[in-house]
């Protein structure tokens, strides 16, 4: 199936599609921040020092995709504080619904969750300008070391197996809380869902069908993670 074809950017976009691009990044670097203090906790809580080492130096990646996205939320504009403030109870409220309690549900919760989260960012990066897609994509890509989450959740399993059924609950309960707090997200903030569903004529979006492969396409995703961590989906 041929993936839906990239809307044109014009060199100046208008008002509403810059709010909504800077909204965008705006989203994107509070995720970037509360993934920093998370997986700099989930670190704490590592008794092995291989896995601590590589979980505080993927903590200082999320930092670095923050300063990514704010520098360029500065570059169109905005204020960082100012385009995050708005998702800071939204991301709240799923991080609390959402507490570990313990490092395993900790790396669950950095892999699929997270993981769900950026894929669908990812997506909606195909209806901004380029050069805030191309930031959008270096702060969002594979850039962690998933190989050390994937490696050390396998291995709690293996230790003892009666882990898997609660932990792939807790993967299905993730992505539901995401999705869930993303659609709150988008339609309490108008200029998101234009960058999607089109602002016009000129600008007619996605369509129906296009949102549809979207989401199926986040679903297969998920499913691959799950699979790689050894947890039925």
């Amino acid at each position: 199936m041929s993936e839906p074809a990239l809307p044109s950017s014009s060199a100046e976009p208008s008002h509403r599609e810059g709010a909504g691009t800077i909204d965008l990044l705006g989203v994107i670097a509070y995720g970037a921040i509360s993934g920093f203090t998370r997986i700099a906790a989930d670190s704490e809580m590592a008794d092995d020092l291989a896995l601590k080492r590589a979980l505080a130096g993927i903590a200082v990646k999320e930092f670095r995709n923050h300063e990514l996205l704010s520098d360029h939320i500065v570059a169109l504009g905005g204020d960082p504080i100012a385009a995050m403030e708005p998702f800071r109870e939204a991301f709240d409220a799923y991080h609390a619904r959402t507490h570990p309690q313990d490092l395993l549900e900790g790396l669950v919760k950095a892999y699929i969750g997270d993981g769900i989260a950026s894929d669908f960012f990812l997506e909606v990066a195909r209806y901004v300008d380029p050069t805030s897609r191309a930031i959008i994509e270096q702060a969002g890509g594979s850039h962690r070391d998933v190989d050390v989450i994937v490696s050390a959740v396998r291995r709690g399993i293996a230790q003892d197996p009666r882990r898997g059924g609660p932990l792939a609950l807790w993967g299905r309960r993730l992505v539901g809380e995401a999705l869930t707090q993303g659609q709150v997200v988008a339609a309490q903030h108008e200029s998101l869902s234009d960058l999607v569903l089109g602002l016009g004529p000129d600008r007619p979006g996605a369509s129906l069908e296009e949102v549809g492969r979207l989401m199926q396409r986040l679903t297969d995703r998920h499913q691959l993670r799950m699979g790689r961590l050894g947890l039925a989906s």
